[in-house]
């Protein structure tokens, strides 16, 4: 009967720490995606900003990241490739938007910096465990 049960899985505090770092992110991509459909939808009372009186790109933006922000927080939070990718391409635009095109949709500082710290963890952790599975596959030429 103990021959069913396949053995546990350990995985490595750098493993752990990245499923942990992605689960977060996509926690927070969760929170935008509901945010830009409550910006969408016209939920809270209490908000400035209504699509109705929204320009077009502010319009268009607002529609792509309420759709886009779910689904990257869902391949986030599966730790899928596509999540990351996605993550990649809603971040792009969101700093291009806030730095090529001021002038349409505004200076915005502090999510620019959030973008680009989530890109170098991913990337560091992504190098991490690139260097860790190097180091796990290596062979040993002094035991032979």
């Amino acid at each position: 009967m103990s021959g069913d049960s396949r053995p546990a899985v350990r995985r490595t505090l750098i493993e752990t720490l990245f499923t942990v770092f992605m689960r977060m992110t996509a926690m927070a991509c969760f929170y935008f995606g509901l945010r830009y459909w409550d910006l969408v939808l016209g939920v809270s009372t209490g908000s400035l900003i209504r699509f109705d009186v929204m320009t077009v790109p502010w319009r268009t933006l607002a529609t792509v990241l309420a759709v886009c922000y779910p689904i990257v927080a869902l391949g986030l939070w599966m730790g899928s490739a596509w999540g990351a990718v996605l993550w990649a391409a809603v971040a792009i635009g969101e700093v291009l938007a806030h730095t090529l095109w001021v002038h349409i949709y505004g200076p915005d500082d502090l999510l620019i910096v959030m973008d680009v710290s989530v890109a170098c963890l991913y990337l560091a952790f992504r190098i991490g465990l690139f260097l860790e599975r190097r180091g796990r596959h290596r062979v040993r030429t002094d035991s032979l």
